[in-house]
């Protein structure tokens, strides 16, 4: 691979023809909890990554996995909603792994229902955990990637970003800005070695899509149970997949773009 097109690969990563093309790369999945995450974080261990995962809920769901010789290789109970904990969070990784290579933020705010009947407080819970706590993991690892100059960064948004849905308003609103601040923040650390790119997720069979379309159900939105054209839903090991190219050598030549993975479904070019 020339070094042009190995730019902004992280050094583990960068090997051409390997089997496991994450071999050493040290990986942090947010929101390595819910089904999406639990499925990157998998993916990426068996493609040879060093996996840290966090959440909210990251000690119950993973410390019986801890020191069994499966990843994680830790795992963070972390709330993202203060920028002082995710600094430590990633000052801790970088202290037990030497570096972080890759961001994976996957998490969000099921909060669902009518626009009438959603709070404040609904709208900033979805906010602080996807647009906000978004920006603060970036924050907090983007000055050591840029010293490294290398890492690659992939932000899990969703199709609602383009195509939103009466009952998912406030995730589709922080959707959309999630994948504004992907392109700017690509385009301002492309000159120190660092891609960062943005997938949107259509319908994946998750308990969380369910619960989604139930509610447009109830709102009496065509959105409610409608198939993509590919005929099926989505699997989290789709996501898991885009998530690998992303993050790997085959893409090096690709930074700050929104990926759609969903069965053809979002209705714009």
């Amino acid at each position: 691979m020339s070094a042009g097109a190995a730019a902004g690969t992280p050094p583990a990563l960068r090997e051409e023809g390997n089997p496991r093309p994450m071999r050493d790369a040290v990986a942090w999945v947010v929101g390595g909890s819910g089904s999406l995450g639990r499925a990157v974080a998998d993916a990426l261990a068996a493609a040879g990554a060093r996996v840290v995962v966090s959440s909210r809920h990251a000690g119950n769901r993973w410390a019986a996995r801890e020191g069994q010789g499966a990843w994680p290789h830790s795992a963070l109970e972390l709330d993202l909603s203060a920028g002082a904990r995710v600094n430590r969070a990633a000052r801790e990784i970088e202290e037990r792994c030497g570096r972080i290579d890759l961001l994976v933020n996957c998490s969000a705010a099921p909060i669902f229902g009518d626009f009438l009947a959603l709070t404040d407080e609904q709208w900033d819970a979805v906010l602080q955990a996807k647009l906000l706590g978004y920006m603060r993991t970036m924050r907090a690892v983007l000055p050591g990637m840029a010293e490294r100059r290398a890492g690659a960064i992939v932000n899990i948004s969703g199709r609602g970003g383009r195509q939103p849905t009466p009952a998912h308003l406030p995730g589709s609103c922080a959707n959309a800005a999630v994948n504004v601040l992907t392109k700017g923040l690509a385009d301002a650390y492309a000159p120190y070695g660092i891609r960062i790119n943005a997938i949107a997720p259509g319908p994946i069979d998750t308990p969380r899509h369910h619960e989604i379309a139930d509610s447009n159900a109830q709102l009496k939105s065509a959105a409610s149970r409608r198939l993509p054209p590919v005929g099926r839903l989505g699997a989290p090991q789709d996501i898991a997949d885009a998530v690998l190219f992303l993050a790997g050598p085959s893409a090096a030549f690709i930074s700050g773009i929104t990926l759609p993975v969903d069965g053809g479904g979002t209705a714009t070019v």
